[in-house]
């Protein structure tokens, strides 16, 4: 697994999600050890149902596990100056509409657009790493090409 690139507040997230995980993990177990007490597995519900929940909080435990032990702190990565890169905030305008945007390019686990974070693993994201301060691109997607300018860039 990759690096996962985190903002402090991302990483502090995830580290609460682990923590709670692991809570519902121990109560999860509780609760399959009480329902499997109770007699024939075949036909016992709680017992199963108890067993899938496990089931899925362990797999995102071990999801969390492998992100949270390659974590980079974004706040602290060292860019160039104008150079779009994660943790870069940047403002792009719609050369067609004119239609101004503002983004943070974050790793994938932080990507919220409606919150003005981008994920740098985005059609959109890809294209404006390494890109400059003015720098006019294209983003072309299968029914469409949008031209861009980024008109500033900025760590936050």
């Amino acid at each position: 697994m990759g690096e996962t690139y985190l903002t402090k507040a991302g990483h502090l997230k995830l580290l609460a999600e682990h923590k709670a995980l692991l809570q519902q993990k121990r109560e999860l177990t509780e609760e399959v050890s009480k329902a499997a007490a109770m007699g024939d597995l075949r036909e016992n519900a709680e017992y199963h149902a108890a067993r899938e929940r496990l089931q899925h909080v362990a797999k995102r435990l071990t999801e969390l596990d492998g992100k949270l032990g390659n974590v980079r702190i974004i706040d602290d990565i060292a860019t160039k100056d104008g150079e779009a890169r994660v943790g870069t905030e940047v403002t792009l305008e719609d050369e067609q509409t004119k239609e101004r945007f503002t983004y943070m390019l974050v790793g994938p686990d932080e990507a919220d657009p409606q919150q003005g974070k981008l994920s740098m693993a985005s059609p959109l994201g890809k294209s404006l790493l390494g890109k400059k301060n003015g720098e006019k691109f294209t983003l072309t997607l299968p029914k469409v090409v949008v031209p861009y300018r980024i008109v500033n860039m900025k760590r936050p």
